[in-house]
């Protein structure tokens, strides 16, 4: 019988050893066996400000973890007391784990399993989303008015249902990394809110569905569906550092998606955001796969608290088919550097670098394709904001000052600045652009680490 958690003693080796006791740190260590023992290397982006992210560095044997169940990963973050949990702890995942495993064995929930354990309040009827899109057809009786009442009810207690399911939340001082090329988390919405230091490494994770989407006619001319779930969510987070994943919708990927009301029936939200007053993050050589809304950061125009926060660097990822947010920043100093976009068809695609509130985006020497029909215009999209930096980038393989095209494009009224009043230096390696794409396609993503466990 495989135990809920599989506890595996850890060795560091002598030159690891010698490395941390010395207090120094490194992104990559070709001697070590142990990648769940690496930290952030100093001055690789905002996330190694101050203290820097150790993650679970420092776990002692008690608390290092090997799994292979949605069950066991639970138990090793800590359960449903995961967010007030400080004990050092490094998680190595193996193989592929669904969220929607059942707890008590024997295969996968679906939509519909947790959506019959819902009864419609005043009816005999359990809950289903074909009688919810059925009642509330703005096309109907009903209108272009929102959800209310038993179904409407129905949905949000089944959405409650789901996120018990699905959604996992972190502590303090946790590293998460996949073990070898094939670690794939599947449906998950994994939130990290309200805690620090924590490094998720290694990692395919896929399609955070949302079963029961919510339904918005006041959202946009044409209203919209709204998903709940993103694949990673950063929330009044500080210090974090999320390297080498892969993220993107699995098996429904948004051009598989039906129109319901004539909008797209969105099960997925961001796949990476970053927001609620989270500070000193570094994304780097991750993959970000074909999607809608890819990265936010910075949740409102009216969180004022995030002033001087959501400092975040983004460094030799790869975009695959972004529609937009790639990113979209609120308030924070953003510094996007060495990093390659493909944007596949222009149906798919409103903008990359969303200028937003008082956002400071720093973008240099990213490499950017634009499909037939896409202006280099379009990169950049305001949102409120003023400011934004762009130097050495390259579009469809030449030189292109995107900020000066994108003046170019819009009224007086709607132009940018380049004086966003900062300039990076939390850098280890900026690379020249014309190797950024080389570079990025053969490093980037899950399964390009060494990542043998202890």
């Amino acid at each position: 019988m495989h135990q809920s958690v599989t506890l595996r003693r850890a060795t560091l080796s002598t030159a690891l050893k010698l490395v941390l006791a010395s207090g120094l740190v490194c992104s990559t260590l070709a001697t070590a066996a142990d990648l769940g023992r690496e930290v952030l290397a100093t001055g690789d982006g905002w996330g190694s400000y101050g203290p820097g992210v150790t993650g679970g560095s420092a776990a002692s044997d008690s608390h290092i973890y090997v799994v292979n169940t949605w069950q066991e990963l639970r138990t090793a973050l800590g359960g449903t007391s995961a967010q007030n949990q400080t004990t050092p702890r490094i998680i190595y995942v193996k193989g592929k784990i669904n969220a929607m495993e059942r707890a008590e064995g024997g295969g996968l929930l679906t939509c519909d399993d947790i959506a019959e354990q819902v009864q419609v309040p005043g009816s005999a009827q359990t809950f289903s989303m074909e009688d919810f899109i059925e009642h509330f057809d703005p096309a109907g009786a009903w209108g272009m008015v929102a959800p209310e009442g038993p179904l409407e009810e129905a949905r949000v207690a089944a959405t409650k249902l789901q996120t018990k399911q699905i959604q996992q939340r972190f502590g303090s001082n946790v590293t998460l990394i996949g073990v070898g090329k094939d670690a794939h988390i599947i449906g998950a919405h994994l939130l990290v809110k309200e805690v620090s230091n924590v490094i998720i490494r290694n990692l395919h994770i896929s399609d955070a569905y949302d079963c029961f989407p919510e339904w918005d006619p006041t959202d946009g001319s044409a209203g919209n569906w709204n998903s709940l779930y993103d694949n990673i969510s950063l929330m009044t987070v500080e210090h974090a550092w999320v390297d080498h994943v892969t993220l993107d919708d699995g098996d429904h990927p948004r051009q598989s998606l039906p129109k319901v009301y004539g909008r797209t029936f969105q099960v997925h939200d961001g796949l990476l955001d970053i927001t609620h007053s989270s500070n000193y993050v570094t994304a780097s050589f991750s993959i970000f796969g074909d999607h809608d809304k890819v990265n936010l950061i910075g949740s409102s125009d009216s969180r004022l608290v995030d002033r001087d926060k959501l400092k975040v660097t983004m460094h030799h990822n790869h975009w695959v088919n972004p529609g937009q947010r790639a990113p979209r920043v609120r308030f924070g100093q953003v510094d996007v550097y060495n990093n390659y976009s493909q944007i596949l068809a222009a149906a798919d695609f409103t903008s990359m670098w969303g200028v937003g509130f008082e956002s400071a985006i720093y973008a240099e020497k990213n490499v950017i394709e634009l499909a037939s029909g896409i202006a280099a215009n379009k990169v950049i999209k305001r949102y409120g904001g003023q400011h934004i930096f762009t130097e050495g980038n390259l579009v469809n393989g030449s030189p292109v000052d995107l900020l000066a095209v994108y003046n170019a494009s819009v009224s007086a009224a709607d132009q940018l600045t380049s004086n966003v009043g900062w300039a990076p230096t939390l850098r280890l390696q900026v690379n020249n652009v014309n190797d950024v794409k080389g570079i990025v396609t053969s490093q980037s993503g899950s399964g390009k680490l060494d990542s043998d466990h202890p």
